[in-house]
């Protein structure tokens, strides 16, 4: 029995708080019975930051929205396109004759650049020796024949036994040290 007092009072909170949130002069902290919303303030005195208003902003109504100020903003609209239109006209006819001037420069011959020859310096020769290596059948298959598919012995490197056949290794180089510059 002891709880239903406590629920009740409580439900009556929740109801009337809407209603008294309504009101224009209600204050919600008035109703803090345990002082849960005070605050210590903090120590110290109060004063504004700039008394005389902050400095570049003007109060009240900017005067552009002030309905006198309509028409001389209307009238000062007109002259500034009026003016934007002129400077448009003169734009567009001095790149008319901006593009007349270029048209008729590119009307003209104009001469032919010559090429430059840039010869190279004078290289003194280079000497090649060439040794005649062993000689080589006159063709050779692309493919070996099955005559020459023997198969190497076992105690024999695969150079070797090429050399036996008398074919060079793949690919065909010549020996080093035929060329000299």
């Amino acid at each position: 029995m002891r709880r239903f007092p406590r629920i009740a009072l409580l439900a009556v909170l929740l109801a009337a708080a809407p209603v008294l949130a309504g009101c224009e002069d209600f204050d919600m902290d008035n109703l803090d019975v345990f002082g849960l919303n005070k605050k210590k303030p903090l120590p110290g005195e109060r004063r504004d930051v700039f008394p005389g208003g902050v400095p570049g902003v003007t109060q009240g109504v900017p005067p552009e929205y002030l309905k006198s100020n309509v028409e001389a903003q209307q009238k000062a609209d007109a002259e500034a396109a009026a003016e934007q239109q002129k400077q448009d006209e003169a734009k567009a006819t001095e790149d008319a004759q901006k593009k007349a001037a270029a048209a008729a420069e590119a009307a003209k011959p104009k001469p032919k650049p010559r090429k430059k020859l840039v010869r190279a310096p004078a290289r003194a020769p280079t000497q090649v020796t060439i040794q005649p290596t062993r000689a080589q059948p006159a063709q050779q298959a692309p493919w070996p024949d099955a005559s020459q598919q023997q198969q190497p012995q076992s105690n024999q490197a695969p150079a070797q036994a090429q050399q036996q056949q008398g074919t060079a290794p793949w690919p065909a180089s010549p020996p080093p040290g035929t060329f000299s510059r």
